[in-house]
Order: C-alpha cells, then structure tokens, then sequence
C-alpha cells in the first residue's frame, strides 16, 4: 500500500454558481453554506461508487461557523409566522456536513471545524494515516451574508473550495508542507480564483 496521500481532484465554486446547480429536490431549501459546500464537492467529479463509503472521510472547516444562518433565522422572528423552522436546522455549523453525507451517501468519520482553512487537510491527513478512512472530502466554506457583514464588519462573501485526498501516487502528491486550502485551490484552479 501507498504511503502517499494525493490530491485526486479539486473544485471552487461561488455564489454565482448556484443557478446552474443541479443536485436534487432539496437543494434549493438548504442554507447558502450547505448549498456551497455541495455543489463544491459534486464539481470534483469523483465517482464516489469506486470507493467503499464508509471509508471515505468529510473535513469541513466554516470560516464564520453558521453565523449567516443565524443571522437570518434570527431576523425571521419578526415575520409573519416566525423564524423559520426549515432555516432552524442550518442554524448548526455541522449542518454542510451532514448534507454532503447524505447527498453522497458517505458514512465515514466527519469533523467540522469553525475557523481558516489550515486545520482540514492535517486533520483529513491524519484520518488516512490512521486507518480510519481511505479517501477524505476536505471543503472549506466562506460565507458572509450581507446581514452578517454589517454586524462583523466584513465584506459579504460566499465561496467554496473542496480537495479530495486519497492513498496513492496515481495522482497528484499533496506536498508535505502545503496546508493551506485555498492557496492548494488557487495553484490547481488558476482560473477559478480572482485576486
């Protein structure tokens, strides 16, 4: 068995990526981050059939946790009928986690973390190096509602970056010291990234 861990496939999505997405029914009643996060890891194009699902791994990290979920279920309270039920269940940042499990039908270990992006591919590393899992969906989520940026004093964005890592050397190595998700993104997806 391989002892390297590589990089099989790499997506960023945006906002503006949205309309075009088809992933199901239930896409369209998800929070803007569960939508990213999927549409992010279903633009990596793995056929998910080659592996044995309860091998492969998801590693999330949300840079502002579900704060813009929170946001807007918050301000629900004062419309007519209340917050909203169906927004109360993003309301959680694990919430894009278990959408992709489910949409992907992934039963491997999962972690998400609320911050940068630099803790998912050691922890996702250590996931494969364990034994725990053979392959690892890394997603990291930016999403700043307009609501939020007001609050936090941030410009509003909403981006996805996703890598699958996986054992093996029939693909590209990931570099020993390379953690950064989007600066990895950035390098394989030129063209996707705007400075």
């Amino acid at each position: 068995m391989s002892s390297k861990i590589s990089i099989a496939a790499a997506s960023v999505v945006t906002e503006a990526d949205l309309p075009s997405a088809r992933l199901g029914q239930r896409f369209g009643r998800l929070d803007l981050q569960s939508q990213l996060a999927l549409l992010a890891v279903a633009s990596l194009k793995i056929n998910f059939e080659n592996f044995p699902r309860d091998r492969i791994g998801i590693c999330l990290a949300a840079s502002a946790g579900s704060l813009a979920t929170d946001v807007n279920f918050w301000n629900g309270r004062n419309g007519v009928g209340g917050p909203s039920p169906t927004l109360f269940a993003y309301t959680l940042p694990s919430a894009a986690v278990g959408e992709i499990a489910i949409q992907f039908k992934l039963t491997g270990p999962n972690l998400c973390f609320v911050g940068d992006d630099k803790i998912i591919l050691p922890e996702a590393i250590d996931l494969i190096e364990r034994g725990e899992a053979d392959g690892c969906v890394c997603v990291f989520c930016e999403v700043i509602s307009a609501g939020l940026a007001k609050i936090i004093s941030s410009p509003p964005t909403a981006t996805a970056c996703a890598i699958f890592l996986k054992r093996g050397d029939d693909v590209r190595e990931l570099p020993e010291f390379d953690r950064d998700m989007k600066r990895l993104c950035a390098l394989l997806l030129p063209h996707k990234i705007s400075s």
